[in-house]
């Protein structure tokens, strides 16, 4: 197999998961939740990943992953077809956002008493 045919087989690939996640995401905001499962499944790895590369002061790993979720859900209400990107593209940045704003509003200096506690236990 040449490059080129690599090529054309990886792009038909790429539209074909995305005409899936498409599919997908129209029955998850039709109220299936099967659907929304498989959503999440599928890119919870890509969460994780997104998650791995920020820090949550007085946060564990897993506060940043459920963050990222909170995301992904929000690109499944929010994402539109008709704007011409693909789900993976749109969730890829409500994910960052969602992750930057909690590090954000962690990290706010009303919250720093919480952030340096000291356990009794």
């Amino acid at each position: 197999m040449s490059a080129r045919s690599a090529t054309v087989l990886s792009s038909a690939q790429k539209s074909q998961r995305e005409l899936e996640d498409l599919q997908l995401v129209v029955k998850a905001r039709n109220g299936n939740q099967e659907a929304l499962d498989a959503l999440m499944r599928r890119y919870t790895g890509f969460v994780r990943l997104k998650a791995s590369s920020y820090f949550l002061a007085g946060g564990e790993s897993d506060d940043l992953i459920q963050e990222g979720l909170i995301g992904l859900y929000k690109a499944v209400r929010d994402f539109r077809h008709d704007k011409e990107t693909s789900f993976r593209s749109f969730a890829e940045l409500c994910v960052t956002r969602q992750i930057i704003t909690a590090i954000k509003t962690a990290t706010r200096y009303k919250h720093q008493p919480l952030n340096q506690y000291v356990s009794f236990s």
